[in-house]
């Protein structure tokens, strides 16, 4: 390759608005990370920096008035795949006329495919970021999930995104992992594990510090969205069975299908200790959010990594979550929680149990979470980015 020009942006793409959502608040830490170079450039949906260029691409055009047409359809509003696809391909579109002059550029999965395409005719650094697994493992998990349950609507994943994902991977020169399972996704896949890195994803340890919880109430916690991937159909179940005395399972989050909503319903009707809060983790005080909970529980099916995860443990709330959790890598099992394969209703129901009866066991685990995620903060991430890409752009 060669040496790419010494002036210009690193820029780093993103389809996400900044502090919405899982991708948004990575978006948010990424900003942060660029904000420590000399020049950078974020392009997404919308983000603000203090002295990086922030570039916010809209979505418009045809491919957004097909986006609205199936949300306003009732027979193709099941349709995520698409809704997403459409996102993906028309921010792709005008990344590509933004980062012209980068020196380097790294995108995030299933975003950047036309980018890669075009900038890979300048010789510049390419790295993708994945935030899950490598697409055709994820794409494969979410099938196999949907079997299982019955689920009749398609997964998010659109065989025209497998195919955009594993044209970025062949012209990445780096990949991009944010956990060591994802990481080993992609080996598994046929990437040469030499082109694949881990950086794991910051938290705000500024605004996720430990909180103590004011009742005796043994609360269940749960941040995400509700459906299959998560798996928070198990939790459900675990949390019916388990039958803890003077306990509460709280999930902020929303329903995504109707399948999850019908779910959902199922259970909230049968059991009157499960309440659904619509709450900002990010924005809203922790003494709202996390604060109240005693122990928190992630069991995903697939997740790359989960940014609740290590939100969680900076405030001081043990975790129980899945092997296929990329997070999982942060919780010595019996110090920080445990972790579970996914699934597993039974291994739940234990440890839930084991929990709530065993309040010293819970006082130790409860004191010791922060200590997970003490060098994730944000100024951490920003080294580690930096280094990266200065090892990429042969600088010292």
């Amino acid at each position: 390759m060669s040496s790419p020009p010494a002036e210009g942006p690193i820029c780093f793409g993103a389809n996400a608005w900044s502090g919405l959502g899982g991708q948004g608040e990575f978006l948010r830490s990424m900003v942060y990370a660029l904000d420590q170079l000399p020049r950078g450039r974020v392009l997404s949906r919308r983000a603000k920096a203090v002295r990086t260029e922030c570039v916010d691409v809209p979505f418009d055009g045809w491919r957004q008035r097909c986006y609205r047409l199936i949300q306003d359809t009732p027979v193709l509003r099941r349709r995520s795949d698409l809704l997403t696809l459409l996102q993906d391909v028309n921010f792709d579109l005008q990344l590509a006329r933004q980062a012209q002059d980068a020196i380097l550029f790294d995108g995030v999965m299933a975003q950047c495919c036309l980018t890669f395409r075009e900038l890979s005719k300048k010789k510049i650094p390419l790295v993708l970021t994945a935030l899950n697994w490598h697409i055709d493992s994820l794409g494969d998990a979410l099938v196999e999930e949907h079997k299982r349950l019955g689920i009749s609507a398609p997964t998010f994943i659109h065989p025209r995104m497998r195919v955009r994902m594993r044209e970025e991977v062949e012209r990445a020169t780096c990949v991009r992992t944010i956990s060591d399972a994802s990481r080993q996704s992609f080996i598994e896949r046929g990437v040469p594990a030499a082109r694949v890195e881990t950086v794991l994803p910051a938290v705000d340890l500024d605004h996720f510090r430990p909180t103590a919880q004011q009742d005796d109430v043994f609360r269940v916690l749960s941040v995400s969205t509700i459906d299959a991937r998560k798996g928070t159909y198990y939790l459900l179940q675990a949390f019916e069975k388990a039958a803890i005395p003077n306990s509460e399972l709280v999930i902020i989050g929303a329903t995504g299908s109707r399948w999850a909503s019908q779910m959902l319903r199922g259970f909230t009707s049968r059991l009157s200790n499960i309440r659904i809060q619509s709450a900002d983790v990010i924005q809203d005080p922790v003494e709202s959010t996390y604060g109240p909970a005693t122990i928190f529980a992630h069991p995903a099916i697939e997740d790359g990594f989960a940014l609740a995860v290590s939100q969680a443990l900076a405030c001081g709330k043990p975790v129980i979550t899945t092997r296929q959790t990329g997070a999982s890598q942060l919780i010595v099992d019996g110090q920080h929680g445990y972790v579970l394969e996914c699934r597993d209703v039974d291994g739940l129901v234990d440890r839930m149990r084991l929990m709530a009866r065993d309040r010293a066991l819970l006082g130790r685990m409860t004191a010791a979470a922060p200590s997970a995620v003490a060098d994730l903060g944000y100024p951490a991430l920003a080294t580690r980015i930096g280094n990266l890409y200065r090892r990429l752009l042969g600088r010292s």
